[in-house]
């Protein structure tokens, strides 16, 4: 959520909630605009959720409140014993997101010295009002499907150059680490911003299950394939370079990189690594002790490689057809 939303949401819902408020007739309309403003959040999800744990938390504080000023009257004293017994209590039910509105709201007993029951209903009607005007101006939350898909291309561009250029360096090692390395860095960095967004959109979509996941989903794998790559990356300097086995695993980093597409199943490509541990088994075994640490390295990275396309598959097998 920018700052122009907030803010157009927190001065809507509270101004609504105030003049509602008065309008209903309510002692102190004021603190439902505070309540108001205090349950804005960034998602619908969280906003629910809030909403819920102050409305109990509500229940709890006037509970607790009814039976300590019955007891000790209405003082500041009395205000600290209420506080001593509800706040352990909210934490307890993990309501403590009321915690602050409340307490508010009981300190409205103090000052008209009565705990009667249109004092209560005045305050569970303010907190009710702000929750509710909090909730119907969350529910005006913008998708960010159009902005979530051109991260997806983003990626998926900066994923190909990054396996581009271990191509290159598997062909003949001349690719700067401090280039790769940065690349990495830029993939990582849009991956990780993907990712939140994303989790910002499934918990925006509290009504609608049309994409819900699915963005998370394709973040969780991006996120492993990179950790996959950036593992490689690091792998590949310390194998011999201009191998028959290097040539063709470079080949279907190029090959990947050029298909490297979201409804892409990466099905081919796993074929292809078939076909290379076909030619590992079949290669002449390595006769130094350099080339025997060097063909094991090319191993690992192959079985790396082959998790990266399984990645792939099995996120397309569960969500490329929706």
């Amino acid at each position: 959520m920018d700052l122009t939303q907030r803010t157009v949401r927190i001065t809507l819902s509270a101004l609504f909630s105030i003049i509602i408020a008065e309008m209903v007739g309510l002692q102190n309309p004021m603190s439902a605009g505070i309540i108001a403003i205090l349950s804005i959040l960034d998602t619908r999800l969280e906003t629910m959720k809030t909403a819920l744990a102050r409305f109990l938390s509500t229940l709890l504080a006037f509970l607790v409140a009814t039976i300590v000023f019955s007891i000790f009257g209405f003082s500041v004293y009395s205000f600290g014993v209420y506080l001593a017994i509800y706040v352990p209590l909210a934490y307890l039910g993990k309501v403590d997101a009321g915690i602050a509105p409340c307490s508010v709201l009981v300190t409205h007993f103090i000052i008209a010295e009565s705990i009667s029951w249109e004092w209560q209903l005045n305050g569970i009607l303010l907190m009710g009002i702000g929750l509710f005007f909090a909730l119907l101006f969350n529910l005006w939350l913008p998708s960010f499907d159009k902005k979530l898909d051109i991260y997806v291309r983003e990626i998926e561009k900066q994923m190909s150059l990054v396996l581009f250029l271990l191509e290159k360096q598997l062909e003949d090692g001349v690719i700067s680490e401090e280039r790769l390395n940065k690349e990495l860095q830029d993939l990582c960095d849009k991956v990780l911003k993907f990712d939140e967004l994303a989790l910002m959109e499934d918990e925006n979509r509290t009504f609608s299950s049309t994409t819900k996941n699915y963005y998370v989903k394709y973040a969780q794998m991006r996120k492993q394939q990179y950790e996959i790559l950036n593992r490689i990356s690091n792998l590949i300097p310390t194998i011999i370079t201009g191998t028959e086995e290097n040539q063709i695993l470079a080949s279907i980093f190029g090959e990947t990189a050029e298909q490297l597409d979201e409804k892409n199943t990466g099905v081919e490509l796993l074929k292809d690594i078939e076909r290379l541990y076909d030619i590992f088994r079949k290669s002449k075994l390595p006769e130094t002790r350099e080339e025997f640490e060097s063909r094991a390295i090319l191993y690992t990275i192959l079985n790396d490689f082959e998790k990266f396309l399984t990645l792939k598959r099995d996120f397309y097998v569960e969500y490329g057809k929706k």
